[in-house]
């Protein structure tokens, strides 16, 4: 928390006294750092998730290394996209959304739409999280575990336990995590066997699919950037408390480093979850090619998590069997639950902007649980109408990939449009960051015309 002074002032407003506050600048001691994060969390728990368990391990195992590039290429290119949109909202004090309205209303009507297509990955996430519980308890079916992940993720939100829940699913995706860098360490062979896969390549054929949907998921898709955005909102970063404080009638005095600490802390936050997220992704995809592809095994259907388990059986014994379920369990479920809670609140805060007699606290609560139960109605229909995780989380990493540029656009534009004032502008990103951006923004359009003309019209 940043510290603050409080002198009253003369002269009552209709709150009470209005008061004069002094805020501190962050300290960035390692404490501090660890206190500050969470938005660059919760922006990797959805990637740590489906990216990671299903498309990297089905990629090592079906093509070896040659899909490697493809990961260190997506992080990369969508690095601005989650970077900008958490700048926004530390030096504007207010959500994305806002920016992308000052284009009209179509982003919003674009995003609600989104947040419908994106039953499709919500339900193959429930899949790929009910294949890791099959494997462990095969009592029940795998339409019946994806269900109940369905259900109990919508129960939990509800009931307000999430947090309880969120810590559980931290320690078990960090066992999780660091299992599958020791058997990175046991398994991996040679470094210029997979090193010289970091060059781009063509995709081999037959791949198509799941080159697209790597692009898609990796690092994850770009609607987790507003998340980002309204989650730093939750958090009152940066200029957020500030705002906050203006409203209420107050005058708010700043340290010098105030806004300078408050940066340092949120690009620590980002880029240790970003770098952390990305090797694990890489030694996902290392791994299941060490292991899996000579073999022969690729995961699938409702064998999935028990193939993706032998990655460690086979490197450890079978004594870690209940560790691995349960930190690919934690893993798939902490994305079904950040999807389920970011989405909603990307579609509450399109609406009320859209029809602003629903910006009430009533109407918003009905808004965020009523698209929680659309996307659990249609989830439980995709689940049995199309019982096949790994397919039904590619097909939903493509949808991902051909809404990314768009979403990457309105991002850069609000940056560079609405740092009008001089504080504003002098912590605008560089050149060099603009430049990234919009590479980023081209080369996801190219990969998506590439990929749709060659799985559909080639």
């Amino acid at each position: 928390m940043t510290d603050t002074t409080i002198n009253n002032v003369a002269g009552a407003s209709a709150g009470g006294n209005k008061q004069t506050i002094h805020l501190k600048a962050p300290g960035t001691g390692l404490m501090d750092t660890w206190k500050a994060m969470g938005p660059g969390i919760a922006a990797a728990m959805t990637g740590i998730g489906a990216s990671h368990i299903m498309h990297a391990p089905t990629a090592g195992a079906k093509y070896g290394y040659e899909l490697l590039w493809v990961i260190l290429a997506a992080y990369i290119l969508k690095y601005c996209a989650f970077e900008f949109a958490h700048r926004y909202t530390m030096v504007k004090g207010e959500s994305i959304i806002n920016a992308y309205h000052r284009n009209g209303k179509w982003p919003l009507y674009f995003m609600i739409f989104q947040g419908f297509a994106n039953t499709v990955g919500i339900a193959g996430r429930a899949l790929g999280c009910a294949a890791m519980l099959w494997a462990a308890f095969p009592f029940m079916s795998l339409q019946l575990w994806a269900v109940t992940v369905l259900v109990g993720t919508v129960a939990i939100l509800w009931a307000g336990s999430y947090k309880a829940v969120e810590g559980v699913c931290k320690v078990l995706i960090l066992v999780f995590a660091g299992s599958c860098f020791i058997a990175f360490a046991l398994q991996a062979p040679p470094p210029m066997e997979y090193l010289s896969r970091l060059l781009p390549t063509l995709p081999p054929i037959g791949a198509m699919m799941l080159f697209g949907a790597m692009f898609g998921y990796f690092p994850t898709t770009l609607e987790v950037a507003p998340m980002q955005s309204l989650w730093a909102v939750e958090k009152k970063a940066g200029m957020v408390k500030v705002k906050e404080l203006r409203a209420e009638g107050h005058t708010v005095e700043m340290d010098k480093n105030y806004m300078k600490n408050s940066l340092i802390l949120f690009k620590r936050d980002m880029n240790i979850t970003y770098l952390i997220s990305m090797l694990s992704g890489m030694i996902f995809l290392i791994v299941g090619a060490a292991v899996l592809n000579p073999l022969g095994l690729v995961p699938k259907g409702s064998e999935m998590g028990a193939t993706i388990a032998r990655i460690y059986t086979d490197t450890f014994g079978q004594w870690i069997f209940p560790i691995i379920i349960s930190g690919g369990v934690a893993a798939l479920f902490s994305t079904v639950f950040t999807y389920f809670d970011g989405q909603a609140r990307i579609t509450e805060e399109c609406s009320v902007r859209l029809v602003k007699k629903w910006d009430t606290p009533r109407a918003r609560k009905l808004i965020y649980r009523g698209m929680q139960v659309i996307w659990l109605i249609a989830g439980i229909s995709i689940v049995y109408g199309l019982p096949e995780p790994i397919f039904v989380t590619q097909l939903a990493s493509v949808m991902a990939l051909v809404f990314s540029p768009v979403l990457y656009w309105l991002t850069i534009r609000a940056v560079k449009d609405n740092f009008t004032t001089d504080f504003e502008r002098d912590l605008l990103p560089s050149k060099a960051m603009f430049a990234l951006a919009w590479t980023g923004t081209i080369s996801l359009v190219l990969i998506t015309g590439y990929v749709m003309y060659m799985q559909f019209l080639n």
